[in-house]
């Protein structure tokens, strides 16, 4: 949780205002492989109205899907884990669906789309609403749905799915990135959860 509240109120801004730059690069904006979520801001991390809480059992399935074998998890954790079982039904189909806060596909050898679905937890004002706001990689249809969540208590959890859909890369580029808001709104909209998303095209 703590991770996730440094991660989703990072700022993607100098004091000035003014985008930050890649100092290692090619001197022009950063992006999220060079910057990650942005600089770390402390006063707003105490206080991320959302986030994005991952449990230890989560972490092994999420090796199941990237493919590893039972013995190659068994000597990561030290503990047996029965994959087939992990990944069986909804909730853990395909390869995008580790509760991480931010959002990282790869479209290997001529995918055009995956389904990811993240949950969000409340520890910020209870009876409040959050709406969504994406601005979708180059190229990229980001569907959210539901767009609005809703929660009545502090501590309650509420899950979403993200579609992206990316028929070709961009011109030139084997990548694309953009980025995904959960805005409060009303009198009491202070919080803003802001996710980096990276959509990568691989061929192998």
């Amino acid at each position: 949780m703590v991770w996730s509240a440094i991660m989703t109120t990072a700022e993607i801004t100098d004091r000035q205002g003014k985008a930050i730059m890649d100092g290692g690069g090619d001197g022009g904006r950063a992006g999220v492989f060079a910057m990650g979520t942005g600089h770390v801001s402390p006063g707003r991390a105490v206080d991320p109205g959302l986030v994005y809480d991952i449990q230890p059992a989560e972490y092994v399935t999420h090796l199941c899907t990237l493919g590893y074998t039972h013995l190659e998890i068994f000597k990561i954790t030290h503990t047996g884990v029965n994959c087939s079982a992990a990944l069986r039904g909804d909730r853990n189909r395909g390869l995008f669906s580790l509760n991480y806060p931010s959002i990282a596909v790869a479209l290997r050898n001529g995918a055009r789309s995956a389904v990811l679905r993240r949950t969000v937890t409340n520890v910020g004002t209870p009876n409040s609403t959050y709406a969504v706001q994406v601005s979708a990689p180059s190229g990229v249809k980001v569907t959210v749905a539901p767009t609005t969540l809703s929660f009545v208590e502090f501590s309650e959890q509420r899950s979403f799915r993200v579609t992206v859909d990316a028929p070709s890369p961009p011109a030139a580029k084997d990548s694309a990135e953009g980025y995904l808001v959960w805005k409060q709104s009303g009198g009491q909209g202070r919080h803003v959860v802001r996710s980096p998303i990276a959509v990568t095209w691989v061929v192998e």
